[in-house]
């Protein structure tokens, strides 16, 4: 096969889709950590550099899909392919708007559902709750990390239902390999507080979702 060269401009439209995080890390761990790493053609086929044959891998995920083994089965491309439009989803939510809507006050005692923020120096979150007709609640949230950064910050995103009770939600997300994951939501006064337990390497790298966060107007 014809190596052809990848343009500069498909080279750009890639890494800019991806923001240097590799589909792979975030399919399998929701690690959204700037890594280094390659262009891979996903067929690989390399004269064919149609868009949706190429993805951002860091090194050894890249080394790791192109290889062959007799003693396990390797990535396939319908893996990596929705790795990285579950990556695209959740990078295009991150960066569609600012972290934040409204001014966080102190609204003191109110309903749980709402929009909670926390706003911080090199680090942001907000928290959405929304209240289902069977008496559940849906939370979801985006917390960045490295605001300030020149390639933009780690990601991570939560987005689950539970049941509320005595003003708490917890939610347990357990993965293979490795302590479960554990969030607890305490709502008081208009306020929200959250706990994690087993966080680190959840999401990208430093980010968290724990602290306090005031509902927006």
């Amino acid at each position: 096969m014809n190596r052809k060269i990848v343009t500069p401009e498909i080279q750009a439209y890639i890494l800019l889709k991806a923001r240097r995080r590799c589909c792979i890390c975030f399919g399998l761990n929701r690690d959204t950590s700037i890594k280094q790493g390659q262009i891979a053609h996903l067929d690989g086929d390399p004269s064919n550099n149609a868009e949706t044959n190429l993805a951002f891998l860091c090194f050894d995920h890249h080394d790791q899909y192109d290889s062959t083994t007799r003693q396990s089965k390797n990535f396939t491309k319908i893996e990596v392919l929705q790795f990285k439009e579950e990556l695209i989803k959740s990078i295009n939510m991150a960066f569609s708007g600012p972290v934040f809507f409204g001014e966080a006050t102190d609204l003191g005692a109110d309903s749980i559902t709402g929009h909670y923020i926390r706003d911080g120096k090199y680090e942001s979150a907000e928290i959405k709750v929304k209240r289902l007709p069977d008496d559940k609640y849906h939370i979801e949230g985006i917390a960045l990390w490295g605001t300030d950064r020149e390639h933009g910050p780690n990601i991570g995103d939560l987005n689950f239902v539970a049941e509320l009770h005595d003003n708490q939600i917890n939610f347990t997300w357990r993965a293979p390999g490795r302590e479960p994951y554990k969030v607890l939501l305490k709502f008081k006064n208009g306020k929200l507080i959250i706990t994690e337990k087993n966080w680190v390497g959840i999401f990208g790298m430093n980010v968290a979702f724990q602290g306090e966060y005031q509902k927006a107007t």
